[in-house]
C-alpha cells in the first residue's frame, strides 16, 4: 500500500471517528430531556363539573348537559364544583336554571347556575335576591326597534303632558325625563334569551329587574305618562341601578293659588303644576288709576264683584 492509500484510508477513519462523535453529541441533549422529563412527576388534576354544551339564560339543566372533567390542580377555582367537595353536584343541579350563559367546556358556578326544585319558577330563579321583576309595555318605537335583548341594560324615560299658565292662559307641553338608570331587562315577552343568530326581539312587553321601591316608582311614572327605554352600551352598563325623583316629569300636581292673590305676568308654574281653576287676577284692581292712559292689561271679575 503506497503513500497516498494510506492518507485516504486513515482521512476515511478520522471521518468516521468525528461523525460518531457528533451523532453522540447530538442525541445525549435528547436522552437527558427524556430522563427529566420522566423524572418530573406529572400535573396533578381534580374533577371540575363543567358544560356539556353550550348552555342559554333561562335554559333548565339535564343530567345530559353537565359531567365531570379532569382539571390542572392549580387552576381550578374555589367557585367551582369539585367532585372532591361536592361529589352529588350534578344531581342536585338536575333542573337548575342557568343565570349566565355558558360555552362547552366552561366550569359551573354558583354564580352561573341556581338550584331550584322542578316546579319553581323560572322567572323568580334569575332575580337576583332582594330584587323585584316588574313589567311595561313596549313597543318597537319605545324599544329600539327590538335591539333590546334579555341581559342588556336600559334607561327608562318619562314623557308626560303638562299644564303651564302664561298671563292666565293655560297651556299644555310635552315633558320628557330619565327617571331610572341602568336597569337590568330580565325577559322581552316570555323570551329570557335571543334566539341563535338573531339580533333582535321583538315584543309588547319588557320585564325589568328593580328594588321594591323603584319598582313602586316605576309603577307611578306608568301613570303619569308614556314610558320608553333607551340601550345602554356595554361599556356604560355597570354600577347599580338608580332612580331619579327630581326631574321636571316625575314633578306631582300642585294646588293652585287663591283666587285673590294677585300674580305676576306672565306666570309660569313649576314644572308638573295643574292649575284647576281660573288665574289670579292680574295687573292692579286699585281704583284712581284714571288718566293711565290705554292699557292692555285684563282684569277677571268673578260673580258678585
Amino acid at each position: 500500500m503506497n503513500v497516498r492509500q494510506i492518507a485516504i484510508v486513515g482521512g476515511a477513519v478520522v471521518l468516521a471517528l468525528g461523525a460518531f462523535v457528533w451523532l453522540r453529541g447530538a442525541a445525549a441533549p435528547d436522552q437527558a430531556t427524556q430522563q427529566l422529563a420522566q423524572a418530573t412527576p406529572a400535573p396533578s388534576a381534580v374533577q371540575v363539573l363543567v358544560a356539556k354544551r353550550d348552555l342559554a339564560v333561562g335554559e333548565r339543566i339535564t343530567p345530559d348537559a353537565i359531567g365531570w372533567v379532569d382539571w390542572p390542580q392549580g387552576s381550578a377555582s374555589q367557585s367551582f364544583y369539585l367532585k372532591s367537595a361536592a361529589p352529588n353536584a350534578a344531581e342536585e343541579l338536575a333542573n337548575g336554571v342557568v343565570r349566565v350563559a355558558m360555552v362547552t367546556g366552561e366550569p359551573l358556578t354558583n354564580q352561573k347556575v341556581v338550584v331550584i326544585g322542578a316546579a319553581s319558577s323560572t322567572m323568580a330563579a334569575l332575580v337576583t335576591p332582594g330584587m323585584r321583576a316588574t313589567t311595561i309595555a313596549i313597543n318597537p318605537e319605545t324599544a329600539v326597534a327590538g335591539f333590546i335583548l334579555p341581559n342588556d341594560r336600559v334607561d327608562i324615560v318619562l314623557t308626560r303632558e303638562m299644564t303651564i299658565t302664561v298671563n292666565g292662559q293655560q297651556t299644555n307641553r310635552s315633558v320628557s325625563s330619565t327617571v331610572l338608570e341602568n336597569v337590568r331587562v330580565l325577559a322581552i315577552d316570555q323570551a329570557l334569551a335571543q334566539a341563535k343568530d338573531a339580533n333582535t326581539l321583538a315584543g309588547s312587553t319588557a320585564t325589568v329587574e328593580l328594588s321594591a321601591e323603584d319598582a313602586e316608582k316605576l309603577r307611578l311614572a306608568d301613570k303619569l305618562g308614556d314610558l320608553s327605554l333607551s340601550l345602554r352600551s356595554y361599556a356604560d352598563a355597570g354600577g347599580p341601578t338608580m332612580a331619579r325623583l327630581d326631574t321636571a316629569a316625575m314633578a306631582q300636581p300642585v294646588p293652585p293659588p287663591p283666587a285673590t292673590t294677585p300674580a305676576q305676568s306672565p306666570s309660569i308654574q313649576q314644572p308638573g303644576q295643574v292649575t284647576t281653576t281660573e288665574s289670579a287676577v292680574s295687573g292692579s284692581s286699585q281704583s284712581g288709576a284714571a288718566g293711565a292712559g290705554p292699557s292692555s292689561e285684563v282684569k277677571v271679575y268673578r260673580g258678585g264683584q
